[in-house]
C-alpha cells in the first residue's frame, strides 16, 4: 500500500496544509474541480451527496476521497465543504472540525489490518487564489490533530491509542496544470505533540510512550505527468515522475515505558536539530536525515544500573540508481556516528579496572561510485528475474572516508577502485591506504583484562605485520593496491 499511502493521504494532507497570493480570479466551482481533478489523476475516486450554490458559497456534502489498490484500502469522509467567494477573486474554504479517515491493509501474506482515524482541527483557515491552471492554497490552524478511532487485526480488536497533535500551524500548496501537474508545497509547525500506548490482546504487555517535537518545518515538490497511474511507481518515474522532499526540526524527546510479566523498561531521550530528506525520479532515489546532541536514558529492571547514551551527531545518506541503463550511474552511502558516549556504571560491566580509554566513540563510512543498472528496481517482474543476483554491475568504489576510533585506537582510510567486469567476476583495479594508531596498546589492554587469549593476541600481531608497515610510535599504515595482473599487494609484496 505504499502508493496511497505516500501521495493519497499524502497529498490530502497536503491540501490541508496548503506562496504568496496570486493577482487573478478562481471561483468556488474552479477550485472545487481543481481538487477533485488533481485526485483523480492520482488514481483516486471522489464521490459526494450533493453539491450547490447557496449564495455566494459552493456546499459539497458527504465528499468522499479514496483510493483502492490490491493490497489494501484508504478513504477520508468530509460531511460539508463549504468554499465561500469572497468577492476579490479568491475563495474561502471552510472543512468540518472531523474528518474520519479509514485505512485497510489487505497483503498477500500476513496479518490484515483495519485502521481507523479522525483528522480533527480548529480554527482552520484556507484561502484559495490565482486560476484555474495557477492555484495557490495558503493555510493557518492554531490546532490540528489525528487519533486512532478503532484498529483490528485479522478481526480481532487491537487496544491501542494513539494521539497526533500539531500546534501553531502554516503552509502554502500551489499547483500549476501547463504541462502536466507541478505541486510544490512549505509547511511550518510551531509543535508536534503525540502520545501512544498499546496492550498485548492477551494482557501479558503494555507499552506507552509521548513526546514532543518543536520548529517543524518542510517543503516539497513534485512533477507528476499526465496520465500516469500512481499505483504502478515504475511506470510513472519512466513518464517522468519526479518527487523530492526536505524536511526539518529544532529539537525534541520523549518518554517510553514497556513491561511484561518479566521486565518492565524505562527510556527518556532529548534531541537537537535534525533533518530529513527525499527525492525520486527515473535517474535515482535517494534518502537520508541527520541529527545532533542526542541523548537517552535507559533503566531496564534486568540490569542494575541505569544506562546513559549520547551522542554529539549522526547522519544517514544513500542515493542510487533506480533505472535500467546502458552506461553508469552514480550512487553513494554515508552513515556518521560521532562521539559517542555511554555511561560509566555500563563501562563498569566490562572493565571495572578501567583499563580501557573511554573517549567517545565514532564511526564514519562515505563511499561513492558508479553501477551500470541490469533491471528496473521498481518493475516487479525485472526484480524477479535477478532471483538474488546482483541488480546490476559495479564499475566504480571511492572510499572517500572510513574513520573507526574508540578505546584509545583510531583506524582510517580512503582509496578508489575501479572494475573490469568483462569476465563475469568483477575485478577491482585501484588502491586502498589504512592507517591505525593505537591498536597494540590496546591489544596489551585487552590481553590483560583477559578478554583476549595470548595466542590470539598474537596472531592478530602477525596479520598487521603481514599488512602494514610501522611509520611511528604504535602506529601502522598500509597500501592495498589491486593491479591489472590480478594480485592484490601489501606494501609492495603480493600477497594474492
Amino acid at each position: 500500500m505504499k502508493q496511497w499511502t505516500g501521495l493519497g493521504s499524502g497529498a490530502l494532507c497536503a491540501f490541508l496544509l496548503g506562496s504568496t497570493a496570486l493577482q487573478a480570479d478562481v471561483t468556488a466551482d474552479d477550485v472545487w474541480k481543481g481538487m477533485t481533478d488533481y485526485y483523480a489523476a492520482l488514481g483516486q475516486s471522489v464521490t459526494t451527496g450533493s453539491t450547490a450554490m447557496q449564495g455566494d458559497t459552493l456546499v459539497v456534502t458527504d465528499a468522499v476521497f479514496a483510493s483502492t489498490v490490491p493490497e489494501g484500502s484508504f478513504s477520508a469522509t468530509f460531511a460539508e465543504i463549504r468554499l465561500k467567494e469572497l468577492g476579490d477573486g479568491r475563495v474561502e474554504v471552510t472543512l468540518p472540525g472531523e474528518v474520519p479517515i479509514r485505512m485497510l491493509s489487505k497483503p498477500e501474506s500476513g496479518e490484515a489490518v483495519d485502521m481507523g482515524l479522525k483528522f480533527t482541527q480548529s480554527g482552520l483557515s484556507m484561502i484559495v487564489s490565482g486560476t484555474p491552471e495557477d492555484t495557490a492554497y495558503d493555510l493557518t490552524a492554531p490546532e490540528m490533530a489525528i487519533v486512532v478511532d478503532g484498529m483490528t487485526v485479522d478481526g480481532s480488536d487491537v487496544p491501542l491509542k494513539l494521539n497526533v497533535k500539531l500546534s501553531g500551524n502554516s503552509g502554502s500548496y500551489r499547483m500549476t496544470t501547463a504541462a502536466g501537474r507541478k505541486v510544490v508545497s512549505d509547511m511550518k509547525v510551531e509543535k508536534l505533540d503525540f502520545e501512544v500506548a498499546a496492550q498485548d490482546p492477551e494482557g501479558k504487555g503494555d507499552f506507552s510512550a509521548s513526546g514532543s517535537l518543536a520548529g517543524l518545518t518542510g517543503t516539497s515538490d513534485a512533477a507528476i505527468p499526465d496520465g500516469v497511474d500512481m499505483a504502478d511507481m515504475h511506470a510513472a518515474l519512466q513518464a517522468g515522475l519526479d518527487m523530492s522532499g526536505n524536511f526539518a526540526f529544532s529539537g525534541g524527546g520523549y518518554v517510553m515505558d514497556f513491561e511484561d510479566e518479566a521486565d518492565t523498561m524505562h527510556a527518556q531521550s532529548t534531541g537537537g536539530a535534525g533533518t530529513l530528506h527525499f527525492k525520486m525520479s527515473k535517474s535515482g532515489m535517494a534518502y537520508g536525515g541527520s541529527g545532533k546532541d542526542s541523548t537517552v536514558s535507559l533503566q531496564v529492571s534486568a540490569l542494575p544500573m541505569p544506562i546513559d547514551v549520547s551522542i554529539a551527531e549522526t547522519a544517514i545518506e544513500i542515493a542510487l540508481p533506480v533505472s535500467k541503463s546502458d552506461s553508469a550511474e552514480p550512487f553513494s552511502a554515508l552513515v556518521k556516528l560521532v562521539d559517542l558516549k555511554v555511561s560509566d556504571g555500563l563501562w563498569a560491566m566490562f572493565d571495572p579496572t578501567s583499563q580501557l580509554p573511554r573517549d567517545p566513540a565514532t564511526l564514519i563510512v562515505d563511499l561513492a561510485g558508479s553501477a551500470k543498472m541490469a533491471v528496473d528496481i521498481f518493475d516487479p517482474k525485472q526484480a524477479e528475474t535477478i532471483a538474488g543476483a546482483p541488480p546490476g554491475e559495479l564499475e566504480a568504489l571511492d572510499i572517500r572516508e572510513l574513520q573507526v576510533s574508540a578505546v584509545g585506537a583510531e583506524l582510517t582510510g580512503k582509496g578508489a577502485m575501479t572494475f573490469d567486469n568483462s569476465s563475469g567476476t568483477p575485478k577491482p583495479l585501484g588502491a586502498v591506504d589504512m592507517q591505525l594508531v593505537g591498536g597494540n596498546a590496546l591489544i596489551d589492554k585487552l590481553v590483560g583484562m583477559g578478554l583476549v587469549p595470548e595466542d590470539q593476541a598474537m596472531g592478530a600481531r602477525m596479520m598487521m605485520g603481514l599488512f602494514a608497515v610501522p611509520t611511528g610510535e604504535d602506529q601502522l599504515t598500509s597500501k592495498i593496491e589491486f593491479k591489472e595482473d590480478g594480485g592484490v599487494y601489501a606494501n609492495g609484496q603480493r600477497i594474492q
